[in-house]
């Protein structure tokens, strides 16, 4: 029994290293969907790559896909973040309206944002899919405090990574 539960382990851990892969990936290309210079463009293709990231992760997991269900889960995974984190990204896409600085914060604040989106609907889906599920059994409510967790932990270590960075400049 237990020689099995141990070749399980070592089968899952490819699939999700895998699927991991899949999250980084596509980590960047939201990353730069927030780098669109147009406000609220850039949502909708920070929003069309979360759509692409569920597709990937449920091909990888050989699970049926539909367009409409990848954006149902995405949105309602993204609007439980709540009004005030919804309106901070608004907010952060508007800014490339006001000259000179306004893009710079934007560019500044917003990929990171959207990078840390997408790692947080990556984990969900993975955790869904490893535990059996499907796309068409996917609960968004049940999934929402995981989501919330996933994405504050990848802003933290995103912040951390940031900190890191300049602390290795500034001592250089």
């Amino acid at each position: 029994m237990a020689d099995q539960a141990f070749a399980h382990d070592l089968e899952v851990e490819p699939r999700v290293a895998e699927a991991m892969e899949i999250v980084r990936r596509n980590m960047l290309w939201s990353a730069g969907a927030g780098v669109i210079p147009v406000p609220l463009l850039e949502l909708a293709a920070i929003t069309a790559v979360e759509v692409k990231l569920i597709k990937e992760l449920a091909d990888h997991y050989g699970q049926p896909y539909g367009k409409d269900m990848a954006k149902g889960i995405a949105l309602s995974l993204i609007g439980s973040l709540g009004s005030v984190t919804l309106g901070k990204m608004v907010a952060l896409s508007s800014f490339r309206a006001i000259p000179v600085l306004g893009p710079v914060i934007a560019v500044a604040a917003v990929p990171g944002v959207a990078a840390a989106i997408t790692y947080a609907v990556g984990k969900v889906c993975i955790s869904h899919f490893e535990s059996g599920g499907t796309l068409l059994n996917f609960n968004p409510r049940k999934m929402r405090d995981y989501f919330r967790a996933q994405y504050a932990e990848s802003l933290k270590e995103a912040a951390a990574s940031a900190t890191g960075s300049r602390k290795g400049a500034s001592e250089a």
